[in-house]
């Protein structure tokens, strides 16, 4: 090194350098090139652990861990050299390993034109420089473990943060939301949108579930906007976000079906493989590629693959990741996130994050499905018990009637027939015909509450056939259509185009409309509207058929609400009150529910489900 270089300013140079932010390979290059020029090198070369070949000469000088300078006829061990660092080992040349105490951080070489003399000073020198250069490295990567355990920390603080606000409810639709919420805020994983799919065990079928995120990328700023305004914990941010309203990307979600045996769509892989699949697209310069993900699979571009040609603007150019969602011991959906609209690309490391948070989420959504499960099978007990004591009523109350009804009918048959003897032979106009009149039609009257009472309490055998509960309801209807005219009350039918047919007694679901209509119409005691609707409807993912009979009259007094199924029981002072006793009845005997939507003041709405039927296979309950 030629004396008039500064030792100093060489020093002040390169611990300089090392306390600069420049990134650790343009820091290391700065202090390789300030060597070099200052030393007057031929070259200046840090030979970093993973150049160094094992067991070579350079390894060998690094586990001795001292320097070593060479000038021309200069002797030196010249062992294990391989021909690959026989370049390097042409005098004069000086070799400084780079140790921190525990490990090598590689090697400091210089070699020299020929000629060079070395001096003591001038090994000093270098050997200053080698120890600022190893202290720079290993701060760099002590610097960048501090970084990552920051993050670290900051990602299982967030985790923690997300997994409390699951535990803030039990309610499935409400922990479906927290759950990709908190995937998508900025302050949580950040995603641009994400999606939702539960396993369908029954049908073995991958369902649409829920989706959040923007449908555009207008609406994407303006909610980034809107929750970067916002302040406080994360987990309360979250529980304080309203479920979204109307989402083009939910419809579509919620829409997809896929079957669990389709092994060449990526989220049907997710659950019957149990792992992730990042699926990225690189940009070239041609633009976007199309890439095949594992196994094959052209993302986007296949005929069927809903991934690509239901969540993406454009198939060919769609980047997107899926994780499943663990229960306990098992695969009970898919998570399935991307960054359509800043085109973020999504890391390896954004993938494991995401599925630590899916495990616990699927946890939360498990306990969720088996609360409701629960609460389900409860309600379904309250009510086959309610059920069961009121059968016990009415069996005994109908043995009581029959009974007492026998007793009567024939002590009332003689009665009538004397009483029409009688009749014939009174003059019209005579006070005696008025009273034999009077006895015939009272004779009458208690016959059919007799015969109504019979009806009710008795055994009858029911002939189950194919029917359409469309034409049950037209014939019931045609029995008090008169009627319905002549009050002023108008009528509105609302009937499905297509319905499923059900099996049922016709003549006993045709007593049972009758009554529901008969009663609407004289609820309505002016003028009033009567809607009757017939439409197919779902249960426990059952079909069924529904009829609504709903009057605009003044609804059931909310006190005499829980009686009006009971026998006996009418606010009629001419009634028996055995119609909608005789209607639950009906209604029970064919597996069905009826339903009662009260509105006192306004109006009610008896709500009739039946099972649609299926060959081997006829419930909804």
């Amino acid at each position: 090194m030629p004396d008039r270089v500064d030792p100093y300013d060489l020093l002040k140079s390169i611990v300089q350098l090392s306390n600069t932010s420049l990134p650790l390979p343009v820091k290391l290059d700065h202090m390789l090139q300030s060597i070099s020029r200052a030393s007057q090198s031929s070259r200046c070369l840090l030979i970093g652990t993973e150049k160094i070949i094992p067991n070579g000469f350079l390894d060998r000088l690094a586990l001795e861990k001292k320097p070593l300078w060479v000038e021309e006829g200069s002797p030196f061990r010249r062992e294990n050299v391989f021909p690959e660092e026989e370049d390097l080992l042409r005098p004069p040349f000086a070799c400084f390993p780079l140790y921190d105490g525990t490990s090598s951080r590689g090697i400091l070489y210089l070699s020299f034109p020929t000629g060079y003399r070395f001096s003591p000073q001038q090994m000093d020198l270098l050997f200053l420089v080698a120890e600022v250069m190893e202290s720079t490295i290993r701060n760099d990567d002590f610097q960048q473990m501090v970084q990552r355990h920051e993050k670290r920390v900051k990602e299982l603080s967030t985790l923690w943060e997300l997994n409390k606000a699951l535990l803030t409810t039990v309610n499935l639709e409400r922990i479906l939301h927290l759950t990709l919420t908190a995937i998508t805020i900025g302050e949580g994983l950040k995603f641009n949108r994400a999606m939702l799919f539960l396993v369908n065990e029954k049908d073995r079928i991958l369902e649409g579930a829920m989706a959040v995120g923007p449908d555009n990328a207008e609406e994407a700023g303006k909610a980034w906007a809107s929750l970067s305004r916002r302040n406080g914990a994360l987990s309360d941010l979250i529980t304080q976000l309203d479920p979204e309203g109307h989402s083009d990307l939910n419809s579509v979600v919620k829409g997809i079906q896929i079957p669990l045996e389709q092994e060449q769509c990526i989220l049907s892989r997710t659950v019957l493989e149990g792992r992730p699949f990042n699926t990225q697209l690189p940009q070239s310069k041609e633009g976007w590629l199309q890439t095949r993900c594992e196994r094959g699979c052209h993302l986007g571009s296949e005929v069927g693959c809903y991934v690509g040609e239901h969540l993406s603007r454009d198939p060919r150019m769609y980047s997107f990741a899926t994780v499943p969602l663990m229960g306990k011991g098992k695969v009970i959906g898919v998570v399935l996130v991307d960054n359509l609209y800043n085109q973020n690309p999504i890391t390896e490391e954004d993938i494991h994050v995401l599925s630590m948070f899916a495990n616990q989420a699927g946890l939360a959504i498990q306990n969720a499905t088996l609360y409701r499960n629960l609460e389900e099978v409860h309600q379904e007990l309250k009510e086959t018990q309610t059920f069961l004591v009121h059968l016990e009523k009415m069996v005994a109350l109908g043995e009581m009637s029959t009974t007492i009804a026998h007793e009567i009918k024939n002590p009332l048959t003689s009665i009538g027939g004397f009483a029409r003897r009688l009749d014939r032979n009174f003059p019209e106009e005579s006070q005696e015909k008025k009273y034999s009149q009077t006895i015939i039609k009272e004779v009458s009257r208690l016959e059919k509450i007799l015969k109504d009472l019979l009806s009710y309490t008795r055994d009858e055998s029911l002939i189950f056939k194919e029917l359409d509960l469309r034409d049950v309801l037209e014939g019931s209807l045609s029995m008090v259509i008169e009627g319905i005219r002549s009050g002023g009350v108008q009528l509105v039918k609302e009937y499905a185009a297509e319905i499923p047919l059900i099996k049922g007694d016709s003549l006993q679901l045709k007593k049972s409309f009758f009554n529901l209509i008969n009663n609407a119409s004289q609820a309505m005691k002016e003028r009033g509207t009567l809607f009757l609707r017939v439409f197919p409807f779902s249960r426990n993912g059952s079909p069924c058929v529904r009829v609504e009979v709903e009057d605009t009259g003044k609804g059931i007094d909310p006190e005499n609400l829980h009686n009006i199924f009971n026998p006996f029981y009418s606010t009629k002072e001419s009634s028996l009150g055995l119609g909608l006793a005789i209607v639950h009845q009906i209604i029970a005997s064919h597996r069905g529910q009826i339903e009662v939507d009260n509105h006192p003041g306004t109006g009610v709405k008896f709500i009739i489900t039946l099972p649609a039927f299926k060959k081997g296979k006829e419930n909804c309950v």
